[in-house]
């Protein structure tokens, strides 16, 4: 009874892979990664965040005064430029008036300026 064993050469390699495996996994002892304790920081990037949006809500508020005091300002542009028209409009009124000046009697001019500086 003699018995001729034929072994192919794919099932050695893969007796040999499967033997370095299993002898790889019963002395190497697997141990999981360690992953880092980070609370840390997440509380920094929390406090970052709330510092943010505390910045974020300052700059609406100036941008409401930046807006409220351009509006002021434009509102005052408007009264100087009234206020410089009226000043031509009296220049112009008195430059008449003192052209004229000339052929006024001494009570005419008397009148003149009492009425101009009243």
């Amino acid at each position: 009874m003699n018995r001729e064993v034929k072994l192919k050469l794919w099932h050695i390699l893969i007796s040999v892979v499967s033997l370095t495996l299993l002898l790889y996994f019963m002395f190497v002892k697997i141990s999981p990664t360690q992953v880092g304790d980070y609370t840390q920081q997440k509380q920094k990037i929390d406090s970052l965040n709330s510092v943010i949006i505390k910045l974020e809500d300052k700059q609406i508020e100036l941008n409401r005064s930046i807006f409220d005091q351009q509006l002021e300002i434009n509102i005052l542009n408007h009264s100087i430029d009234s206020t410089n028209k009226e000043i031509v409009k009296v220049r112009k009124y008195y430059a008449k008036k003192i052209k004229g000046i000339t052929t006024y009697t001494p009570t005419q001019l008397d009148n003149f300026f009492t009425e101009r500086y009243q």
